[in-house]
């Protein structure tokens, strides 16, 4: 019999709710519309748009190289052979939109895509001495009308072609294309899907999360990066720059991979934002269950101690967290004490999912920032588990008798914490 997994479908309500009404541009490689993948990616998509999210998808044609420095000439023979294949391609995606026989995953949807001349386009001239014909540029989108068609329910499909006022066809850069619509539709997310494997760290983890400069320092550091993978950051980069909120990397190669990075924890590739991501905010009363949620199983393995929802609302005031996505992924608490000018660090967990990404080293450090900020002179944690990490930390053994009075008489002796203290000099 086959196995539901009941968790990981209710792990993925928040992003569900979360990405519900918001408008996605997708672009596809050609090798990915012409490959076998196309019939389960198209299935992914029409989930995606069965669950509330709004679609544009824009498909590459293969015929010209990607990220050529100089722009090619195109001739009335190139662009008959572009628009020829983008014929061909556009009639393959629509007639997978259109499945739906029973016992399919598609079974009962019934989608509509639409095309048109939502991107205007002009020539882009002569560079460098050379008239590159029907090359053109972005000259502006036809929002509204895009906007429009998303508000019917129905999925536009984008090529790399563009019309001007004259009449006249240019081919242009999909990517640029993508871009611009993807910034003034405005797009919750850009996404490219990538003909390589996922961006990695030198220890071949998977980078799941780079801010813009981390962006633009990773270009300039790893000289030896994939082509394919460097254009696709830069490509990233000049979205971002241009109001784009968040650009996501995914490989191809992965199964699924736009379900498992819109509808898990973990995610499946590489986000570039320009937003202040990740960063740690004062938590509020509706972040309580959110941290409920996460301080649960350290409680019952009794690396935590329980806290009541009572007593966590009581002292929200004293909470931080570090939320994405709607999620609450970490959290942790400074309880500042009158007696001898110290305060308690304490609740401090991060989601499991999340614990190779220096959260946990972040939250203290802002939790300590937070004490001398308030004139404590010293700050301690009680732990049973993270005694090295502590020291690591710059956090020295201590004893009960360094406590306060009010903090030596709730000592939990059956509990045997260890104290550690850490000044502020």
């Amino acid at each position: 019999m086959e196995t539901f997994d009941i968790e990981t479908f209710r792990s993925a309500a928040p992003y569900i709710y979360a990405h519900q009404g918001n408008v996605f541009v997708i672009t596809i490689p050609s090798s990915l519309v012409e490959g076998d993948q196309l019939p389960a990616l198209i299935q992914d998509l029409a989930l995606m748009q069965t669950l509330g999210i709004k679609l544009v998808l824009v498909y590459a044609t293969g015929i010209l190289p990607l990220g050529k420095a100089k722009r090619p000439v195109i001739d009335s023979r190139k662009l008959l052979k572009v628009q020829h294949k983008i014929g061909e391609l556009q009639s393959r995606i629509e007639s997978l939109f259109s499945t739906g026989l029973i016992n399919t995953p598609m079974a009962g949807m019934k989608l509509t895509t639409v095309s048109g001349n939502f991107v205007h386009a002009k020539p882009a001239g002569v560079v460098d001495g050379v008239d590159l014909q029907f090359h053109g540029e972005v000259r502006r989108v036809d929002t509204q009308a895009i906007q429009d068609q998303l508000g019917h329910g129905n999925i536009v499909l984008l090529s790399s072609l563009g019309y001007s006022p004259s009449g006249e066809c240019f081919y242009l850069d999909e990517y640029d294309v993508a871009t611009t619509v993807a910034a003034i539709i405005p797009s919750e997310k850009l996404i490219f899907l990538v003909n390589e494997k996922t961006l990695q760290n030198s220890r071949r983890q998977r980078i799941k999360f780079l801010t813009l400069n981390s962006a633009q320092e990773l270009l300039s550091r790893r000289k030896s990066l994939n082509k394919t993978l460097r254009q696709h950051i830069e490509f990233a980069i000049n979205a971002c720059l241009n109001r784009v909120q968040r650009v996501h990397l995914l490989s191809t190669d992965i199964p699924g991979a736009l379900l498992q990075e819109l509808y898990s924890h973990d995610g499946a590739g590489t986000l570039i934002t320009a937003e202040h991501y990740n960063d740690i905010r004062p938590a509020t009363v509706e972040d309580v269950g959110g941290i409920i949620s996460l301080i649960k199983p350290l409680e019952e393995q009794e690396i935590l101690v329980h806290r009541t929802r009572e007593q966590i609302e009581l002292e929200i005031h004293n909470y931080d967290v570090v939320e994405r996505d709607g999620f609450v992924i970490a959290c942790g608490a400074l309880h500042p004490l009158k007696q001898k000018s110290i305060g308690e660090i304490a609740c401090l967990a991060v989601h499991p999912d999340f614990q190779k990404e220096g959260h946990g080293n972040r939250l203290l450090k802002h939790l300590e920032q937070k004490a001398w900020t308030l004139g404590l002179s010293s700050v301690f944690v009680l732990t049973t588990k993270a005694l090295h990490w502590f020291h690591e930390q710059g956090y020295r053994k201590s004893s009960i008798q360094d406590l306060p009075i009010s903090k030596q008489k709730t000592f939990n002796y059956q509990r045997n914490s260890r104290v550690f203290l850490k000044s502020s000099k």
